[in-house]
């Protein structure tokens, strides 16, 4: 017994030998391809209709960025497809998450792509979007009782604009008195809205505020949409 005793580690050795040394096939390194190192992400819809100003007053190149609320959103016309327009939609969170809409000059959303990209450079993969159909907006029950346009200077992103003033006074079915102010610029590119005036600066209607904080003429594509 105690002879088993002595024999007991030696008899282990070999064993360990084994699974160290390797008594099969010998492990290797294979290379990851690129598309399953990308992290997948989880591809919310999109809405079958633009829910922004008209796509066929846009050039390739334009962008602008808005803060809605706690929001902030960037706008921008990357490519032209035929008689369509290439609209990244882009939510400025961490991660970036960026919808890349072909969008009719009907305002119709024909196809999506779907990615995300994350502060340290880091981008998922770019997905094909689902759209769902778009919320109809109502018309507007509210009786325009006054307007009244100007001028006013404001400042953004360091660029001083002359902005065309509009200022709207409704009454709703209540008798309550509403006030509508926005201010355009014809600098500023149609992509959130825009009109005779220009695009967008800012608009306060009640307590929801829109605000313009930078825009400019140099776009690029985010996504690398799939050929």
């Amino acid at each position: 017994m105690k002879y088993l005793r002595r024999l007991g580690p030696l008899l282990i050795l070999p064993c360990l030998a084994g699974c160290i040394f390797g008594g099969g096939a010998s492990s290797r390194i294979e290379k990851v391809p690129e598309d399953l190192r990308q992290p997948r992400v989880v591809v919310p819809k999109a809405p079958d209709r633009h829910a922004y100003g008209d796509v066929s007053k846009l050039r390739p190149g334009v962008w602008a960025t808005y803060r809605e609320g706690a929001r902030l959103l960037t706008l921008a016309a990357v490519a032209v497809e035929g008689d369509s327009v290439w609209i990244e939609v882009i939510d400025e969170g961490e991660p970036r998450q960026v919808s890349a809409r072909l969008v009719g000059p009907d305002g119709i959303v024909r196809k999506a792509y779907y990615g995300e990209i994350s502060r340290d450079g880091r981008r998922s993969s770019v997905e094909p979007q689902p759209l769902e159909q778009a919320d109809i907006v109502p018309p507007s029950r509210l009786a325009e009782t006054g307007r009244e346009t100007g001028e006013e200077s404001v400042v953004v992103s360091g660029k001083e604009l002359r902005a065309r003033r509009v200022s709207l006074r409704f009454e709703d079915l209540e008798g309550r008195l509403i006030q509508d102010v926005s201010l355009w610029h014809k600098d500023v590119p149609p992509l959130y809205a825009g009109g005779d005036d220009g695009g967008l600066v800012r608009r306060k209607a009640g307590t929801s505020v829109v605000e313009l904080v930078d825009f400019g003429q140099d776009a690029r594509p985010l996504l690398a949409l799939p050929h």
